[in-house]
């Protein structure tokens, strides 16, 4: 019983940050992905692309080309390593042969991004190909 209304509560909770409109997102940045890549265990298509927080702990994905959403809450922020300067608007992905992973979004207002923990299917495509370290790949974000 418990669980379904905490359920209950989770769901009316999202329909409510669902339904803020997303020209009320804060620090919406906009980058072009040429390729397939995974957010959240979910893929998502190649294309244009506008990120920004909704809330303190939400984060949007907006794909512009087919117009699909993704929320995710924010996993973890991450600091910028002093004397690098200010840090570019930018999407960061781990690469292991054909298929890319979102690990880090930097919005280049702050030296302040997000990191995204390493996936299982990352683990076992990283344990696949023996390999310590994936291949970063960089995506400037405007």
């Amino acid at each position: 019983m418990k669980c379904n209304v905490y359920g209950a509560l989770l769901l009316i909770a999202l329909a409510l940050l669902v339904s803020v409109p997303m020209t009320q997102a804060q620090g919406r940045t906009r980058a072009n992905v040429p390729f397939d890549y995974t957010l959240d265990q979910k893929t998502m298509p190649a294309g244009a692309y506008e990120i920004g927080s909704v809330g303190s702990q939400l984060l949007m994905v907006r794909n512009l080309d087919t117009r699909e959403d993704r929320l995710v809450i924010e996993p973890m922020r991450v600091q910028a390593l002093e004397g690098v300067g200010t840090p570019h608007a930018k999407l960061v992905f781990r690469k292991y042969g054909d298929q890319y992973f979102l690990a880090e979004i930097w919005d280049g207002q702050c030296n302040v991004g997000i990191a995204f923990p390493q996936s299982n299917r990352e683990k076992e495509l990283q344990w696949a190909r023996n390999t310590n370290q994936p291949e970063l790949v960089v995506i400037a974000m405007k």
